[in-house]
């Protein structure tokens, strides 16, 4: 980046010679300031100090020679803002020494490394030396200050996101291996765990920009690692209760699947009520998990005997959602069980409310009433009765008293929505 001398260059007034220079010592101040901060910044420091790798490592090799090349400018810079305030103050005022501070402010007066100087812009017979201007020098400074505080700011974000989360991971390492120490496993019993936490630690370390798309950063991996150390952890804190409190743990499993015997028990009478008075829609079935819980108990029993406690321990935690499970599933059958009678409990006391109401308008003699209430009683006082059938004798009863009745709204309005849930519920559970 030469430039020709400035022999020709006319002189600058001191008055423009005073605002140059004192302009120039405010960028050499600010920049000072600039490198100071980039000295002291955490995230720097740790790169310097960091065996890099990987994306990372070429990304902070190009930011170095960034770095490097804003010290080496800075310092030809600031020697040649001195030798500009030393002039001013110690020349004697003459137009050489004019001509000389505005050829200095103006011209290529900053002297480059030979290192500092583009390739693009060394010549063929290029042996260093070649110098720039005090404003080209400021640009070349803020654009290497940019180009450094970029990646240092992409990996001190990453850092920050990882850092956390690696930390995180490392103590529940640590509560595993103390887990299994307190229950006599081996160093060797979780290796791929470690190898694997090991391997993710090295590369939020090491390479933390690989971890970095598009601006945003994917803790998936290290996200996958915490779910499996959270189910270890997890089965070795059931091993330690196990051991330390296998009676009691079990005593309230056994009392878990008891309720759920007893949930059971009513939703298999309470179907057998419902198949005898109702065909349609089916009753759903209620099978009996209960079998299946108690051998599971005993099968804990039998890893006791042996010690396993690890085995033992995640046992227990399956064995209880099991049972959490099917606890939920009985329920929820006992309830559509439930569902079912109260539906036709419903049908029923709407027709008695719609019968009731063809009396106060002096309908109910009427042929075409009568016979649309018989088939609708029929439907619902049948046993089993399908409720799919008795809704739509209903609809067409609730529809002809309307006409016949000849108010043209819906009757009943005593029963919440009667014309709605007669005609969509189609026999199945309101809720």
């Amino acid at each position: 980046m030469a430039s020709a001398s400035g022999a020709n260059t006319p002189p600058m007034s001191w008055e423009g010679i005073d605002h140059a220079l004192n302009r120039v010592r405010g960028e050499a101040d600010r920049i000072a300031l600039d490198l100071a901060d980039l000295d002291g910044h955490v995230g720097h420091r740790m790169l310097r100090g960091a065996d890099l790798v990987g994306r990372t490592r070429r990304r902070w090799e190009h930011a170095s020679e960034h770095v490097h090349s804003l010290w080496a400018v800075y310092d030809a810079f600031r020697r040649v803002v001195d030798r500009i305030q030393e002039l001013r103050v110690s020349g004697g005022g003459g137009h050489e020494d004019q001509a000389l501070l505005t050829s200095l402010l103006n011209d290529a007066s900053v002297p480059l490394p030979a290192r500092e100087v583009p390739l693009r812009e060394r010549g063929l017979l290029h042996a260093g030396g070649e110098s720039t201007t005090l404003a080209a020098a400021v640009a070349r400074m803020s654009a290497d200050y940019e180009e450094a505080t970029e990646v240092i700011s992409a990996v001190e974000t990453a850092w920050d996101a990882l850092h956390p989360r690696l930390a995180e991971l490392d103590a529940m390492w640590h509560e595993i291996c103390t887990f299994s120490d307190l229950v006599g496993l081996g160093e060797d019993e979780h290796e791929s765990l470690r190898a694997d936490l090991d391997a993710v630690g090295a590369t939020v370390r090491r390479d933390p920009l690989s971890l970095v798309e598009d601006g945003h950063v994917d803790a998936s991996s290290l996200e996958r690692l915490r779910l499996r150390l959270e189910r270890v952890r997890g089965e070795l804190r059931d091993a330690l209760r196990m051991r330390d409190s296998y009676d009691e743990s079990v005593e309230r499993l056994r009392s878990a699947i008891d309720d759920v015997g007893e949930v059971l028990a009513r939703a298999r009478r309470l179907r057998e009520q419902v198949v005898a008075k109702i065909s349609s829609p089916p009753a759903v079935g209620v099978p009996d998990h209960v079998p299946a819980l108690r051998t599971g108990v005993a099968d804990m029993d039998a890893l006791r005997s042996r010690g396993r406690w690890r085995e033992l321990g995640a046992r227990f935690g399956s064995l209880q959602r099991a049972v959490h499970e099917a606890s939920d599933d009985a329920r929820e059958r006992e309830a559509d069980l439930t569902g079912l009678l109260e539906r036709r409990a419903e049908l029923r006391g709407r027709l008695d409310a719609y019968r009731a109401r063809a009396v106060r308008l002096g309908v109910a003699g009427d042929g075409r009433l009568v016979g649309l209430h018989r088939v609708a009683h029929w439907a619902l006082w049948t046993a089993p009765c399908d409720l799919r059938a008795a809704t739509a004798a209903l609809s067409s009863y609730r529809r002809a008293l309307q006409e016949i009745g000849g108010t043209g709204a819906p009757v009943n309005r005593t029963t919440p929505d009667a014309g709605a849930s007669d005609g969509e519920s189609e026999g199945g559970v309101s809720r």
